[in-house]
């Protein structure tokens, strides 16, 4: 079996998002809106198509599929523009095989070309360490939301920064 990552193009768009609900409906932490959020983030003037990935199967379904958009980490002094991973999304019969991996590595590569140097997530703790994310509160990045500050990770796409983000997270009004 072969899997396609590419950048999502409009005649994906109805799938993808039939792929992101069918994708969270196990999910018991999840409050079954993230097609919803994936529709306001496409309708934004930030939107970056470059950075909405999906997988593909032999078929051409769309199996999987990853979002950044921009969000703001600010304080006192200034504010520094960054990413936000969300959601990504993997059909259940695909999971465990690498797949969530490769789409957000694709999508940092992109990140990181585009000039970008932090992504910011909130998720699952054990599976987005493995991928280099950190928790946020240890860099001072500190999320808008009441959770547990194991789940708001950082991950910082170049090793050396000329000016580390810290502040509290800001999300664009689509994000609500």
């Amino acid at each position: 079996m072969q899997i396609y990552l590419s950048t999502l193009t409009e005649n994906d768009y109805d799938t993808s998002l039939e792929t992101i609900k069918s994708a969270f409906e196990d999910i018991a932490e999840s409050q079954h809106d993230e097609q919803a959020l994936v529709v306001k983030l496409r309708k934004t003037l930030e939107y970056n198509y470059e950075l909405e990935v999906v997988a593909k199967n032999d078929d051409g379904e769309v199996i999987g599929h990853i979002l950044l958009s921009e969000i703001q980490i600010v304080n006192e002094e200034t504010s520094f523009t960054a990413l936000a991973l969300a959601p990504l999304s993997v059909l259940p019969a695909y999971r465990n095989m690498g797949l969530g991996k490769a789409l957000v590595q694709a999508a940092e590569e992109r990140a990181k070309a585009q000039g970008y140097t932090t992504i910011i997530v909130l998720g699952a703790t054990e599976y987005y360490s493995k991928l280099g994310y950190e928790e946020a509160e240890q860099y001072h990045i500190y999320s808008p939301f009441d959770l547990p500050s194991k789940n708001f990770m950082v991950k910082f796409l170049w090793e050396q920064l000329t000016e580390q983000p810290n502040g509290k997270v800001v999300y664009p009004e689509s994000f609500n």
